[in-house]
């Protein structure tokens, strides 16, 4: 196996992997893999943030830490659910984050916290796996394999 493989496996594959080593080089293979992987995430990280932070100013930083979450959480995401049904809940949840601040701005205050409990539900409803389960029972597309 490659490096570059190793670095793209999940930490827990990686771990397994570990455990199932014959030899003290293996182990080190893999132990090096996922101390790099780790390096190579929080550096890209930081990268990503502070670009993002210097192209649209200080006050962003929450946005773009969001933006990395996501994208770290799309790509790490155990795709064994219908591709089409992931980016229809991921653009709800996108349009949630949008319009509820927006909506937040121009309601009398009464009305935020039911708006707020609902759009905090609604994201929470959607998006564990366990929801995504009963939306791909009728899924005719192939799932993505990891």
């Amino acid at each position: 196996m490659k490096f570059y493989d190793a670095l793209q496996m999940d930490p827990a594959i990686l771990k397994r992997k570990i455990a199932s080593c014959d030899t003290g080089r293996e182990k080190a293979y893999y132990w090096a893999a996922m101390a790099i992987r780790s390096v190579l995430i929080v550096a890209f990280a930081i990268l990503f943030i502070s670009l993002l932070s210097g192209v649209f100013g200080s006050d962003n930083t929450p946005m773009a830490v969001a933006l990395f979450c996501m994208m770290l959480g799309i790509r790490f995401v155990n795709f064994e659910y219908c591709v089409g049904d992931s980016l229809i809940t991921l653009a709800a949840v996108l349009a949630i984050l949008v319009f509820v601040p927006s909506a937040a701005a121009v309601l009398p205050p009464f009305l935020l916290i039911p708006l707020h409990f609902f759009a905090f539900f609604a994201i929470l409803y959607i998006t564990p796996p366990s929801s995504l389960k009963w939306a791909t029972a009728g899924c005719t597309a192939s799932p993505i394999s990891t």
